[in-house]
């Protein structure tokens, strides 16, 4: 996990929090809140170590992962987003029906087409409930 804030890398610390709200106004932030419209957000990371730059990474971290989901649950929905957290998800064995896996919010790949669709999934899923 990058710790964009530097308010806690900057302390000293090298473990990423559990979890936390993502920035509206972050690159990222602003694509997962579109997706997921006036939500509860929170997001959490595969890797437990904080790195130097967004262009760095921790080690994935399975049971890491796992127990920070057992700490959110329970939940609407969980969007697992990109390979990396995929991979660590699947490794995790933790299982949640209502689960939606896309790609990283900061992917390039992202077209407008693709983003009302995933909202469109998301909701479906929430309703599902």
């Amino acid at each position: 996990m990058w710790d964009w804030r530097q308010a806690t890398s900057g302390a000293g610390y090298r473990e990423a929090p559990r979890y936390f709200r993502i920035n509206p106004a972050n690159f990222s932030g602003r694509r997962l809140y579109r997706i997921v419209g006036d939500a509860n957000l929170f997001v959490t990371n595969s890797c437990r170590e904080l790195c130097a730059s967004a262009n760095h990474h921790g080690t994935p971290d399975a049971s890491w992962l796992r127990e920070n989901l057992e700490i959110l649950a329970p939940f609407s929905v969980l969007l697992v987003c990109g390979k990396v957290a995929q991979a660590t998800y699947t490794k995790s064995g933790y299982e949640f029906a209502r689960k939606l896996e896309i790609p990283h919010p900061a992917a390039r790949m992202w077209t407008n087409a693709m983003l009302d669709a995933t909202t469109k999934r998301v909701r479906e899923l929430i309703q599902t409930k």
